[in-house]
């Protein structure tokens, strides 16, 4: 089985922890630096892979069968194997990055322009700033246990 697989184990980890949120010094923003998408926050590969990524670990660890993101959370949780309240965090986070992803697309799809996953953190509220910010703590905190070793992949 895949769980018990060390080899395998170890590329998930490190595989989730490729994908990190972009959070910079001083409770700021790290945007891509260069490119097209200057000064923006690339949603996908930065908010919601992570959590994605997250969830297979968490399912995997379980031996858990759920195929969605969500899913596999809420039976990480209800098998132990994350906590109530950080799991409950992750799943808010998870929530608020694709909602604002969305929203995003959304707006552009109105605007007539091609959706894409790059947000200029400019474009959101200081309220929708500090949300989007403590979302993307939670999942670092998540890939800091992971990558630590804590609770994960016993």
């Amino acid at each position: 089985m895949a769980a018990k697989n060390s080899i395998f184990v170890a590329h998930m980890v490190a595989n989730s922890l490729k994908h990190t949120p972009p959070l910079g010094l001083l409770r700021g923003f790290a945007t891509i630096r260069s490119g097209e998408h200057k000064n923006q926050l690339d949603m996908k590969h930065n908010g919601v892979v992570p959590v994605v990524d997250l969830g297979r670990l968490y399912a995997l660890q379980g031996q858990l069968v759920e195929v969605n993101t969500r899913a596999r959370l809420e039976a990480a949780i209800h098998a132990g194997k994350l906590s109530g309240g950080g799991g409950q965090d992750l799943l808010d986070a998870y929530d608020l990055i694709a909602d604002t992803r969305l929203e995003h697309q959304a707006a552009q799809v109105r605007a007539g322009q091609a959706p894409d996953n790059y947000l200029a953190p400019s474009d959101l509220s200081e309220f929708e700033r500090s949300h989007l910010r403590d979302a993307f703590v939670v999942i670092k905190s998540m890939q800091s246990a992971i990558g630590h070793g804590r609770g994960m992949l016993s």
